[in-house]
């Protein structure tokens, strides 16, 4: 019931005789018939008859003194009714006659039906106005109390019913009845669970009889519905329905229950519900638990709840996200397919693309954006065939949700460039590299720019080869034409690498038992592409650079002279945008001193040429100024070297002088995958807007907690080689290392090997031996 009524009325008014109801339409209805007229009392008369008509909007009463024709009496404009008491003056004892028709239309213009018959009626006599007697109440439920009495008056226009609590000391008016109603008032809008008193009195016009005796009952408890259903519809939507066991109630409330946690509410509704249309939003494709429960408003300002006990509790698997369907791919390219859907979710977050070469297992994926129905795939194989599936996400911060997956569909790129595009290049030593073509029956030439020194390509034969005696990684640029007038056009990335290699040899040993022999490592092993590196240990874990002397010399020194100053110690990553880059050398934090600035040396030279491709190390610099790179670096999170955001032209080209080895990209790609957020810093008197800065948090908070930034917590020097000693035969003799010292003991007579291996900090390993005989 609605709030704003606290106890609904049981009085049924009088109609007067101008009252009007819009009409439906203009057309007559038909007549009623059965018309029956009882007396009930010397100026109330009830009525009833059948309803013939389903277009009327009213009926008319005719009522004259018997031996005169029944005229106009008044208009009751209520359709779809059977019965009404009519009052009229005192008549004690006098013969009336009644006649009633349906009628249709408006105010002045009604179209009126054919009268019943007649029908005749004498008027109660003589006329008593005695106070009602036997009042009785008894409960129905938790908000409604049956009230029966005994009439003893003939000549009222009705009955006053006045009730209270218990407590209460003053009587309120809960409403009036008309005057043949005696029995089974149900008294409704009363509270749960309070004792009321009622009583009642008669009334005709502005006069009352005595008072009745006082009837006293108590309503239930606000009671709880019962037979909760719930019905599982398309993406986690639900209908519900139920069995409303009270009368007392301003509406129900829905809980639901995911999993093992807390049962918390989720959809409310008014009262007198029993059902509800489809509710969307639930979880998806989970098994959910569902109760409800009856409330009502309570308090001064009606703000406060009052609740039922529950509904038994049911459990529903609700449904899984729409798949898509009618997957295709379109258009294609030698390293490029476009994948098309049926968008068929009204829930999803984004799309999930998975593909693999055929005859592979392991699949990659992509995501779109919501209601997105395309996505190309980017840097494929040229004339492969690839397996692709489809399906819907939604996802939060906290879980994701999928539906099945659309059926596969299989495609296959151009023909174009192909083979290994990443080929290692050993410094010093023959280079040879077959451009691959994956249809060389249609190729009409082939062309290869961007060939460092020492290398040249031969169009006839496809070859690359040649020969680079310094380090870095270098970008090559290979275009095939073919009969069909298509081109591809593919980056072949060449990476010089050269693992460590023995430099010296050891000699044999010769001790006695229990006697030791001191070796050393120094000068044994030797990494070509590797003359010196930094170490950096931050809050998310450890990394190292590793220099390029010969193509950046000036670039490395001055990244050297930062790190020996300690310039770098307590520095922070202060930008990471998405995909791009992971920038720091700017600023530092310490509680102590808050946020700094590292301070700036001069200036370095630009020194361009190697690209910038994932895992290599940049210097920053201002914009449109090539030599201005000071203390700020970056590490390349992707390939940057050409369009966009060509960073090997742009500026002059951002001078490489490095790499992170792939453990350490590990770490990298870890600050790149954090939250960022725009934060403004202090820096002495100044405010600075930093973009973009990665923290170590689930979500980027709104003002910046210091101790969530990724932090620089040592830099120096990386050991080139790292080295590991053991005794082949340790009963015979053993070995221990101790920095670049192998401290060898005798056990016992006999011949040991003693095997070192050493390791570059790109993980490759070199191991040689030496004998030991103990005598």
């Amino acid at each position: 019931m609605p709030l704003r009524y606290l106890f609904a009325s049981i009085f049924l008014s009088v109609l007067s005789a101008t009252g009007m109801a819009h009409a439906e339409d203009a057309t007559a209805p038909a007549a009623p018939s059965d018309l029956k007229v009882t007396a009930v009392g010397v100026n109330a008369f009830k009525l009833k008859w059948k309803d013939n008509s389903n277009n009327e909007v009213g009926w008319e009463v005719k009522v004259s003194l018997a031996g005169g024709a029944p005229k106009h009496f008044l208009f009751i404009p209520t359709k779809d009714i059977t019965s009404y008491t009519v009052v009229t003056n005192d008549l004690p004892g006098f013969g009336l006659v009644f006649q009633l028709a349906a009628y249709n239309g408006a105010a002045g213009t009604e179209k009126i039906s054919a009268s019943t018959p007649v029908v005749a009626v004498k008027a109660l006599s003589p006329a008593t106005f005695d106070a009602p007697t036997g009042l009785t109440a008894k409960t129905i439920d938790d908000g409604r109390i049956r009230l029966n009495w005994t009439d003893n008056a003939n000549s009222e226009n009705g009955y006053l019913i006045q009730f209270k609590t218990k407590t209460a000391k003053n009587w309120k008016s809960l409403g009036t009845t008309q005057p043949d109603v005696k029995f089974d008032v149900i008294a409704s809008g009363m509270l749960p669970a309070k004792e009321y008193l009622f009583r009642v009195r008669a009334f005709k016009g502005t006069k009352f009889s005595g008072l009745s005796n006082v009837a006293e009952a108590r309503t239930k408890t606000l009671r709880a519905p019962e037979k909760l259903e719930a019905t599982a519809d398309a993406e986690g939507s639900f209908k519900f329905k139920w069995k409303d066991r009270s009368s007392a109630e301003n509406g129900f409330e829905i809980q639901q229950k995911v999993g093992d946690g807390e049962f918390s509410w989720v959809w409310r509704f008014g009262e007198n519900a029993n059902a509800t249309e489809l509710l969307e939003d639930f979880p998806l494709d989970q098994e959910l638990q569902f109760r409800i429960r009856s409330y009502r408003m309570v308090g001064e300002d009606l703000k406060e709840y009052s609740y039922s006990g529950f509904s038994d509790i049911v459990t529903v698997q609700s449904t899984p996200l729409a798949k898509p369907t009618l997957v295709s791919v379109g258009e294609r390219t030698d390293s490029s397919l476009k994948v098309k859907w049926k968008d068929n979710s009204e829930r999803e977050t984004n799309y999930q693309i998975d593909y693999r070469k055929t005859g592979t297992s392991a699949f990659s994926s992509k995501y779109t954006g919501a209601g997105i129905k395309n996505y190309t795939i980017i840097g494929l194989d040229a004339g492969q065939d690839y397996d692709i599936k489809v399906r819907a996400v939604a996802a939060d911060f906290f879980s994701a949700s999928y539906s099945p997956y659309a059926a596969a569909v299989r495609a296959r790129t151009k023909d174009g460039v192909g083979g290994d595009l990443s080929p290692l290049l050993s410094i010093g030593t023959s280079f040879s590299y077959q451009v691959h073509i994956t249809n060389t029956a249609l190729l009409t030439g082939v062309t290869v720019t961007g060939l460092p020194a020492g290398l040249t390509f031969d169009a006839e034969t496809r070859m690359i080869t040649g020969k680079i005696n310094h380090e870095g990684t270098f970008t090559l640029t290979v275009t095939a034409t073919f009969s069909d007038e298509t081109t591809s056009t593919r980056t072949v990335t060449v990476k010089t690498t050269a693992g460590p290699v023995i430099a010296a040899t050891f000699g044999a040993e010769n001790l006695t038992v229990t006697g030791t022999s001191v070796v050393s490592v120094a000068g044994k092993f030797s990494d070509p592409d590797t003359t010196s590196a930094a170490r950096f240990e931050t809050t998310s874990g450890q990394f190292d650079i590793i220099f390029f002397p010969a193509a950046a010399p000036l670039t490395v020194d001055n990244f050297i002279d930062y790190m020996d100053a300690g310039e770098y110690d307590d520095m922070f990553f202060h930008r990471a945008p998405t995909n791009f880059v992971v920038q720091g050398g700017g600023y530092k934090y310490t509680p102590e001193n808050g946020f700094t600035e590292v301070a700036t040396f001069d200036p370095v030279l630009n020194e361009p040429g190697i690209s910038n491709l994932r895992g290599t190390v940049a210097m920053a610099k201002v914009g449109g100024q090539p030599n201005s790179a000071t203390c700020e670096w970056f590490v390349n999170v992707k390939d940057n070297s050409g369009p966009p955001p060509a960073l090997d032209t742009q500026n002059g080209g951002f001078t490489v002088f490095g790499r992170v080895p792939a453990k350490g990209m590990i770490v990298v790609d870890k600050i790149k995958n954090l939250p960022i957020r725009d934060y403004e810093i202090t820096l002495g008197e100044d405010v600075l807007t930093l973009e973009d800065v990665p923290v170590d948090a689930a979500t980027a908070p709104v003002t910046l907690d210091p101790t969530k930034l990724v932090k620089v917590l040592s830099a120096g020097p990386a050991p080139i080689l790292t080295y590991e000693v053991v005794s082949q035969q340790p009963t015979i003799a053993t070995a221990t290392l101790s920095g670049t010292d192998i401290t060898v003991t005798g056990v016992a007579k006999g011949t040991a090997t003693i095997q070192v291996k050493a390791t570059d900090l790109d993980g490759n390993a070199v191991t040689q031996t030496f004998t030991v005989t103990v005598s």
